[in-house]
């Protein structure tokens, strides 16, 4: 079929069967999993139409550009839009057997899931007056299977190491000696922007998974490496050991007044 042919129409749940949530990088892996089978099984309904129609075997009919026609012999041949006019429409012409209709609706659950995985390197500087980090550069190569829209694969890894800078550096949920949320607000709780994401050289290793369409998810990939990442960098500048975050400058500058202090020699007192 051609791509303008298609209507998708998803996130109805007045029109669709139960469902717990969308979460773990499943909507590519689980509900494109689910959209190939179910769109296979269409096929095999069109196919064994068409074959009724055209008093053919459905092994011998091929598929291709929204026309059904018989192998070696392409005058012999009905389109898409004209079986599911009978499916629907004419249910005097269906073959015996046959149902009216081309629903088709099909599951798929890979149970382990379908995680992507790669790697993250940044290099970053350390101002040692006052702690504050800056990240000069940044790569990450990921395993998303198959990309079926690079640039989108691209823009998700894209944020998902925006949402994990932010972990890293930005975001951090402070209470009072009370109890009480003191970063409740915008105002109070800091996230990055646009200022502070650094040019991003994102790379692919493309090796299907073992799904129908080959693909992983790609959000935890782009989430999970930059605490790592960054606290490596900085540790790695600063010769310091890094075990808190955020990386605000009072935690890198107390870090590197820590190390200081350790690395002191007392002083051996005087004979008198």
């Amino acid at each position: 079929m051609g791509y303008d042919d298609v209507d998708v129409r998803i996130g109805d749940t007045d029109s669709s069967l139960w469902g717990f949530g969308a979460f773990s990088s499943r909507q590519a892996v689980i509900g494109g999993g689910a959209a190939h089978r179910s769109a296979l099984a269409a096929r095999t309904k069109v196919l064994r139409l068409a074959a009724g129609l055209l008093e053919a075997d459905p092994d011998d009919l091929v598929l291709t550009h929204g026309v059904v026609e018989v192998k070696g012999s392409p005058d012999t041949a009905i389109t898409v839009s004209e079986v599911a006019r009978v499916a629907y429409l004419e249910s005097n012409r269906l073959p015996d057997g046959i149902e009216p209709g081309l629903e088709a609706t099909e599951f798929y659950d890979p149970i382990r899931g379908a995680f992507a995985a790669g790697a993250q390197v940044a290099a970053v500087e350390v101002d040692r007056t006052t702690g504050s980090v800056g990240i000069l550069r940044w790569a990450c190569v990921e395993d998303a299977g198959r990309a079926m829209h690079p640039q989108i694969v691209d823009g998700q890894i894209a944020g998902s190491i925006a949402q994990g800078i932010g972990g890293a550096m930005y975001e951090h949920l402070v209470y009072d000696a009370d109890g009480n949320l003191s970063t409740g607000t915008l105002l109070d709780y800091l996230m990055p922007t646009s200022a502070e994401m650094p040019e991003l050289s994102i790379g692919h290793v493309e090796r299907p998974a073992a799904n129908p369409l080959g693909v992983r998810g790609v959000g935890e990939g782009g989430t999970l490496g930059p605490n790592a990442v960054l606290a490596g960098a900085v540790s790695d500048a600063l010769g310091v050991r890094i075990d808190e975050l955020p990386l605000s400058p009072s935690v890198v500058w107390t870090a590197m007044r820590r190390a200081a202090e350790d690395h002191v020699t007392p002083t051996p007192p005087e004979e008198p």
